[in-house]
């Protein structure tokens, strides 16, 4: 599945419960990327501090914490918060994530070309 189809479906159902994505204002607009802007600092809040407890139980000796292994699968649920949140941010902003990360990633080839091997 494209990245472009999964938000389409992500955004048809932030509208069905209500989420809201469609804005009359550019102060409504600007108000709902900022509560997303923090719902997505808080979804990587959540990634930070498992890892961090990941980093703790490998090296710090009587920590009890998960195995990066046990962790990975929560750690990617986070992740995947985290990209709701982003696909909200960028149709809120009237964007197409696809093309955009396709736009950058030739403009990093340009950029970085010298370090190529």
């Amino acid at each position: 599945m494209e990245i472009s189809a999964l938000i389409e479906q992500q955004i048809e159902r932030d509208r069905r419960r209500g989420f809201r994505v469609d804005f009359e204002t550019d102060a409504a607009r600007e108000e709902q990327l900022t509560h997303d802007l923090i719902g997505l600092f808080g979804e990587v809040g959540e990634f930070s501090n498992l890892l961090k407890k990941v980093t703790l139980a490998r090296t710090t000796r009587g920590y009890a914490g998960p195995t990066l292994s046990e962790a990975s699968p929560d750690l990617r649920d986070e992740l995947a918060d985290a990209a709701i949140y982003i696909f909200r941010l960028v149709t809120i902003l009237g964007g197409d994530l696809e093309r955009d990360i396709l736009a950058k990633i030739e403009r990093n080839d340009e950029r970085y070309r010298n370090l190529e091997r």
